[in-house]
């Protein structure tokens, strides 16, 4: 065997590897970078097998249905193919971090997927702008997403959303019809949700742009499963813009991930007393996002060339905002707005977001809580995406 017949057969035992481990039930990528710190690698850990990884299942923190799974000693190899083959009948690839095909951007955060699952087209590098909103949008609402989406994509920005329906749809839609967009999904990349969008991921894979999953092929659309996809969208993204939200909502996570990632956050001020613009609103009136009633303005804030057919897209009118406020106190704002994080929790995202102390008793004693309280907190802050 040559040398580049040996590193490709080792790239593929690789992806292999994290392919299997991905696939084990209630292994998600917390568990993942577990095993990869407690083994030095996820090939180090495949090789290890079931009875090794339940014997280090306290270390690496897994759950009880992992326990169980592995306790049955499952054949990983098997398991790995089989997700390997249903990739790759989706037409998917597999990129691993680390490999020169993973965003770049998304590289960047704590803890980023380790598996990404991709059909269609994913650049390395490229300027991107999430946009997200309601699902049940008003018809402003998703006219204003589709117009960004065109505006974005004739600047030669992707436009990367999640998506689903409102919103999101809109975003993809204008995006040339999903040539120029990312959609990264709360779901398998072999699963289609919503199913009336089968066509309009067809397009974005086999034109240009992308359907984006860090979840194993054949997982549902569970609810737990989107604060992840948030968080990957942000991470994707220079920049997220939330056109029409409710003050509780998965956009509103969007914006609070993109803050703890140190992206812009920008939304497109509503009329007041409108349920699904209290969210953006709200942002605008904390301080966290800027108001940008255009593409154009977006792109000017963001120092990027603005194209001569934007040029005259003048933002009159445009709404005043608070004057911006440092990354703290809008990652504190950000939480506000949310308002699905407790106080006990808010407590734990600033001592997790200053790379304090990560060890369990270090975090309960600087919060000035118990360990039990502080395991629980921890389990909430993880389902909604907001620390892994």
């Amino acid at each position: 065997m040559n040398e580049s017949s040996a590193s490709f057969a080792s790239a593929e035992t690789g992806v292999l590897a994290a392919c299997a481990l991905h696939a084990v039930p209630g292994v998600g990528n917390a568990s993942l970078h577990a095993m990869q710190r407690v083994f030095a690698s996820l090939q180090k850990a495949f090789e290890a097998g079931p009875r090794e990884l339940l014997e280090r299942a306290d270390d690496l923190n897994l759950h009880a249905a992992t326990r169980e799974y592995l306790a049955g000693s499952p054949d990983l190899e098997e398991l790995g193919g089989w997700a390997l083959a249903e990739a790759r009948r989706a037409d998917a690839r597999i990129l691993l971090l680390g490999d020169a095909r993973y965003p770049q951007r998304l590289a960047q955060l704590d803890k980023p997927p380790l598996v990404l699952y991709v059909r269609g087209h994913l650049a390395a590098e490229a300027r991107r702008v999430a946009i997200v909103g309601a699902r049940h949008s008003d018809e402003e609402g998703l006219r204003i997403a589709r117009r960004f989406g065109e505006q974005l994509s004739q600047a030669s920005v992707q436009v990367v959303s999640g998506g689903a329906r409102g919103v999101d749809s809109a975003a993809h839609e204008g995006a040339s019809h999903g040539q120029q967009s990312v959609a990264v999904l709360g779901c398998g990349v072999d699963v289609v949700y919503p199913p009336e969008n089968r066509s309009l991921f067809e397009r974005m894979a086999k034109s240009g742009g992308a359907v984006v999953s860090e979840f194993p092929p054949g997982t549902q659309p569970r609810p737990g499963n989107f604060p992840r996809r948030n968080r990957t969208i942000a991470g994707l993204s220079e920049a997220v813009v939330v056109v029409r939200a409710a003050l509780r909502s998965g956009a509103m996570i969007t914006a609070e991930q993109a803050v703890v990632a140190r992206r812009r956050v920008f939304a497109v001020p509503g009329q007041p007393g409108n349920p699904i613009s209290a969210g953006p609103d709200e942002l605008i009136r904390l301080g966290v996002a800027d108001p940008v009633p255009t593409a154009t303005r977006v792109l000017e804030l963001l120092d990027w060339p603005v194209p001569d057919e934007l040029r005259g897209e003048a933002d009159k009118g445009l709404p005043g905002g608070p004057e911006r406020t440092d990354l703290a106190a809008r990652q504190s704002n950000a939480l506000r707005a949310v308002g699905t994080v407790s106080e006990a929790g808010h407590k734990l995202l600033g001592l997790l977001h200053e790379r304090a102390p990560s060890h369990v008793d270090d975090l309960a004693e600087k919060a000035g809580l118990s360990v039990s309280q502080t395991l629980r907190k921890l389990a909430e802050l993880e389902q909604k995406g907001m620390c892994l």
